[in-house]
């Protein structure tokens, strides 16, 4: 028994002994101060907040660089408060805006940093999607540098520009690349964005980084589009046409007449009143689509060369305009001053109001594409208002228009957003029908 005990303490002193050397060497050792202190590794939950931290961080140092960019270019950003849009200080004396309504106000105010500045519409007709505004010289704007969307890389950084409520507004946009459109009748390159452009950005522009222009804001039938700065060029170059100085003072479009409208208005060469703009110069004279031009104060025109005065001369308050409606010779007097006329106040019953006209003509709810009436420019939403002159009052009169036994030839008169313009459907026994 007492062998039994002996052996049974020692193994527990082996035990224990083998314990404490364990124990010892598992210790941890005491820290010096020589010794580094090791820290702990943060959790997910600290990792995450710190990636949002950073990238929160990094937005807001983008907004505030593009912030920087975009007052840089605000002397180049006006707004006019009495057509509720902005404006591009274009060049030197000339603010570029946009044309929202067929009917652009004979006059309205600029606002810069300094104050408001009366200014008067010129330089663009109701054809275009710009208007052009003379101003005097004023503190705090600057003309634009522009530059060439070409030379933008795909994926840069932009920055659009616009005033509201007296505040210049900006968003950043990625530059996705150029896309040739059509906006009514105008040809225009479209800068293709990350950003949906709006009515509250129009007369605002595209900038690069370095602040120069790339693309003015425009309508664009029922949307609004970046048009880089070659088509706004173009657009007023074509609104100091000939043409384009016509309609922009009396809204009034002449052409010559093609060999079949010679044939079916039984003449030789001549010219055509081919579009009038509701309440403009020429609306209120009387002229309508369709009017062969004889003669203007008596000398005889035939080509559209002598038109050149209605334009440039300054001793005429008007001009007597003679032109042959249907088988009667009609002399109007055309006036050269809106300001004379009650084509600023003839579809305003209120300050501030603007009404619309009342709708005439048929409706045309639908064209068949590739018919001649698509051909024509004929589009749904059109109103016919005239059939060789004659104003229709039944939908079958309407209906034998577009027959398909038609066997001669007609000239229309249609009407679309204030514009009046006359269009010859030429005799086609099988045409396809226009919907009413």
């Amino acid at each position: 028994m007492n062998r039994v005990n002996r052996r049974y303490i020692l193994t527990l002193a082996l035990v224990a002994a083998a314990i404490l050397v364990v124990g010892s060497l598992l210790r941890p050792r005491q820290i010096t101060s020589n010794d580094p202190v090791p820290v702990p590794g943060p959790s997910q939950a600290e990792l995450s907040r710190l990636a949002r931290f950073s990238q929160r961080r990094s937005i807001d140092m983008m907004n505030e660089y593009f912030g920087a960019v975009a007052g840089d270019a605000n002397s180049h950003i006006v707004r006019l408060p009495s057509l509720n849009r902005s404006g591009l200080v274009w060049e030197p004396g000339l603010v570029l805006t946009v044309r929202t309504e067929w009917r652009f106000p004979d006059a309205a105010t600029l606002e810069t940093q300094t104050g408001d500045v009366g200014v008067a519409a010129t330089a663009a007709g109701p054809h275009l999607p710009i208007a052009a505004l003379r101003m005097s010289d004023v503190e705090g704007v600057a003309a634009v540098l522009r530059r060439q969307a070409a030379l933008l890389e795909p994926g840069a950084w932009t920055v659009a520009l616009w005033r509201r409520d007296r505040e210049l507004r900006f968003t950043p946009a990625h530059f996705l690349g150029v896309a040739p459109i059509q906006c009514e009748e105008q040809p225009v390159d479209e800068l293709l964005s990350s950003v949906t452009w709006s009515r509250e950005m129009a007369g605002g522009g595209l900038f690069d980084l370095d602040g120069r222009l790339v693309a003015a804001i425009l309508p664009c039938g029922d949307r609004f589009v970046a048009a880089d700065v070659d088509s706004v060029e173009m657009l007023l170059r074509q609104g100091q046409t000939l043409e384009g100085r016509l309609l922009s003072r009396y809204g009034l479009r002449f052409d010559r007449l093609t060999e079949a409208e010679q044939l079916h208005f039984k003449s030789g060469p001549a010219v055509i009143v081919r579009e009038v703009w509701d309440s403009y110069l020429a609306d209120v004279a009387g002229l309508v689509p369709g009017d062969l031009l004889l003669a203007i104060n008596a000398e005889p025109i035939v080509t559209l060369d002598p038109l050149e005065p209605l334009v440039t001369s300054t001793g005429f308050d008007k001009f007597d305009v003679a032109v042959l409606r249907g088988d009667t010779v009609v002399v109007v007097q055309l006036p050269t001053d809106p300001s004379g006329t009650s084509t600023a106040s003839s579809s305003r019953s209120a300050p501030g109001l603007v009404w619309e006209p009342q709708a005439t003509g048929h409706l045309i709810s639908a064209v068949v594409p590739g018919s001649q009436a698509d051909l024509a420019g004929i589009r749904a939403d059109d109103r016919l208002l005239r059939v060789d002159g004659v104003k229709l009052e039944e939908l079958t009169q309407v209906q034998t228009v577009f027959t398909p036994d038609r066997e001669v030839s007609t000239f229309i008169e249609l009407e679309r957003r204030g514009r009046r313009w006359g269009v010859l459907l030429p005799a086609n026994k099988n045409p396809e029908p226009v919907d009413e």
